[in-house]
């Protein structure tokens, strides 16, 4: 964390432009500090899949709130940052509280680096690679562009990255679970524990861009062909079908939102009231074994 800050400090002093968004920046760069203190790869080793779920979803609907309640216009991008930053901020402070359910802590100096320098730095080295794949997108538009297109991009891309984390909530728990039972030889088990994950990465892959959509149709192709040695993971064509039919169907309540030329805020609503309960009955009346198995386990 403190080499983190380090060099942060280090590219502001350096870039004339970045130095341009410092508050912004140091705005922002205060949930690594919670992230550091929420130690979610503790909640991860014990699988903890209904809180870390729970706790994503209450703490991104709380900033939504925030977000349409406080920042009004332009002014309000330091407000705009502050709540971006609180839904993370608030679930790592809840994680911290609930360290000693597992362990105690304390600070010391007395650790084996060897024993923990290299599977840190692996789990680092994931980390890094998916934030920069996540990223880049934008990092490459501030670059080519003005902000004006950043903002426009940012605020198509925000479904995505909700969905985005609330999938990583299934898979930050299920990763561990299927090295283990891979290496167990886990046959019967692991082919149902990966058709179940398969089966819910279906969404993120839709809605900011052409060239981020063609970026998550190669990495999931990619994912597809590394795996399926090991498990079968190609969907039903009902499953299939019912998905496609489902997201065509909000496609076209979408642009008949937009076609009324209401208000942003207005446009939102009426779309939302009428796509979601339609696709998720579109999905149970044409059978989809998610959904329906998913009804059961409530």
């Amino acid at each position: 964390m403190l080499l983190a800050y380090l060099g942060l400090a280090a590219c502001l002093l350096f870039s004339s432009k970045l130095r341009e968004y410092g508050p912004l920046i140091w705005t922002l760069s205060s949930g690594i500090i919670f992230t550091t203190l929420g130690c979610e790869w503790l909640y991860a080793i014990h699988e903890e899949y209904g809180y870390l779920a729970l706790r994503n979803i209450c703490f991104q609907v709380l900033s939504l709130i925030l977000l349409l309640t406080y920042v009004k216009d332009e002014s309000d991008l330091l407000l705009y940052a502050w709540t971006t930053v609180a839904g993370s901020a608030r679930a790592n402070f809840i994680n911290f509280l609930r360290l000693r359910k597992y362990c105690t802590w304390s600070f010391t100096w007395r650790f084996s680096w060897q024993k923990h320098l290299l599977p840190i730095l692996v789990l680092f080295a994931n980390s890094l690679v998916d934030l920069l794949y996540v990223r880049a997108d934008v990092a490459q538009l501030g670059v080519m562009t003005s902000d004006y297109y950043v903002g426009l991009y940012l605020v198509a891309s925000k479904v995505t990255a909700l969905l985005k984390q609330l999938l990583g909530a299934v898979i930050v728990v299920t990763v561990p679970r299927l090295a283990c039972l891979y290496g167990q030889k886990g046959g019967e088990f692991f082919q149902k524990l990966a058709r179940h994950i398969a089966d819910l990465d279906f969404a993120p892959a839709a809605g900011a861009a052409l060239a981020t959509l063609l970026a998550d149709l190669v990495t999931c192709l990619a994912c597809y062909f590394l795996a399926k040695k090991s498990a079968r993971l190609l969907p039903s064509g009902k499953k299939l079908a019912s998905s496609l039919l489902g997201c065509l169907y909000v496609y076209l309540v979408c642009q008949a939102a937009l076609a009324k030329g209401l208000g942003p805020g207005a446009t939102v609503f009426w779309a939302a009231l009428w796509a979601i309960p339609g696709y998720f009955v579109i999905l149970y009346l044409l059978g989809n074994r998610v959904l329906l198995e998913f009804k059961r386990g409530s």
